[in-house]
């Protein structure tokens, strides 16, 4: 047990201002409300401008949150600049080369360079508290998902300081720690101090059942939200199921996010009657009531580690229509307790079929296995790695 007179303190380094917005990333203001909510623990964020002595940092994944804003005299990279003010400004970088004769192949090679400002953030930070026991919070690869390519170094060079590396599926351990074939070559590999599994969890606060609900055409009801336009999020699969039951109003698809903007299938969007796209929502009561409104949550995304959005769709009794890829599967078949089924891509709309057959059974199986995911089992799987680390 915690000494109740010593109050530990957490920081989080994630901008956190607010446990009811999307902020990009639904882990930090959970951890962060889980912690809020004891009286033995100082929480902070990216957010806080004075910091007291730090107990615990968590850190998330390799610092894709970290922006052109955050950019100090302390934590200044010249090539960090370049990746993010090349497109706008590259007219004026190519007089620099030149004039000042520097190697122009520097702007060849941006795609690939590592979140050095982070990680001179972190340098800054950790001199500042060299005694506080680091939390490395791992998802997805960044190479295999073909985004901010170089961060993979950063997270590689992060990890080799930290106390704990937290992946939030087995996926995600088998990637980060065996490697993965991508189109850059395998993946940059770890070998973490010590590594646990810990599941994402839901805030039920908000996720609830038996609230308010938003009136929608249609019998059947089926919803995707994707923050993301990437055709991995497989769009084109829920344009086929809506093609294929275009002629029976009972099936409406309700769309949230920024779809719109897939670059190969968006524009497909407006064509269909039994397609509502809803656009980006960042208020999360809002997004939980559409939950609560539809009937069947779809989401064909490949490569995910864990995506809260089956999780929090689960957790309102939806049953999920997806595909086998990443950690999808361990968040929907558990146990006995099966939450949806994989689409058949020969035949899509047999799946659909039977998860209408056999509803009761899917939604029953979808509430029991939310069980597994709140955010106060999450929060207490992570404050045991605190005491632990506390205790050493």
């Amino acid at each position: 047990m915690i000494n109740n007179k010593k109050s530990i303190n957490i920081y989080i380094d994630y901008k956190v201002n607010s446990t009811k917005k999307y902020l990009g990333n639904s882990f930090p203001p959970l951890i962060y409300k889980y912690f809020k909510s004891k009286k033995n623990y100082n929480v902070y964020s990216l957010l806080d401008k004075k910091l007291p002595k730090i107990d615990i940092c968590i850190i998330i994944n390799g610092g894709s949150h970290w922006t052109y804003k955050d950019l100090k005299v302390n934590n200044f990279d010249f090539k960090q600049l370049l990746i993010w003010t090349f497109p706008k400004f590259k007219n004026y970088y190519f007089i620099f080369f030149y004039f000042f004769k520097k190697n122009i192949n520097l702007i060849f090679k941006r795609f690939l360079f590592e979140n050095k400002s982070y990680e001179k953030h972190l340098e800054n930070l950790i001199s500042k508290n060299p005694n506080a026991k680091i939390i490395h919070r791992l998802d997805g690869i960044y190479q295999v998902i073909c985004k901010n390519y170089g961060y993979d170094y950063t997270v590689q060079s992060i990890n080799k300081n930290a106390d704990v590396t937290v992946y939030q599926s087995l996926y995600s351990k088998n990637a980060w720690e065996s490697g993965v074939k991508t189109i850059f070559g395998i993946t940059r590999m770890i070998n973490p101090v010590k590594s646990v599994i810990i599941d994402n969890g839901v805030d039920k606060d908000i996720f609830k059942l038996n609230t308010k609900k938003i009136k929608l055409r249609g019998k059947w009801k089926i919803l995707n939200i994707s923050a993301s336009p990437s055709p991995k999020k497989g769009l084109y699969k829920i344009l086929e199921l809506a093609h294929s039951l275009r002629n029976n109003p009972d099936f409406q698809f309700y769309l949230i996010g920024n779809q719109i903007n897939d670059p190969l299938f968006g524009k497909y969007i407006s064509e269909y009657n039994n397609i509502t796209f809803l656009s980006t929502i960042y208020d999360r009561d809002k997004i939980s009531s559409y939950y609560r409104s539809c009937d069947i949550f779809i989401f064909p995304s490949e490569d995910d580690c864990s995506p809260n959005v089956i999780l929090e769709a689960i957790s309102l009794g939806l049953p999920i229509l997806t595909i086998n890829s990443g950690g999808i599967k361990d968040l929907i078949i558990k146990d006995k307790l099966c939450a949806g089924l994989f689409l058949d891509d020969k035949n899509p709309v047999s799946s659909l079929l039977h998860i209408i057959k056999y509803y009761s059974k899917f939604r029953k199986d979808a509430l029991k296995l939310s069980e597994y995911f709140s955010y106060t089992r999450m929060g207490r799987d992570y404050e045991k790695i605190i005491i632990d680390l506390i205790k050493k």
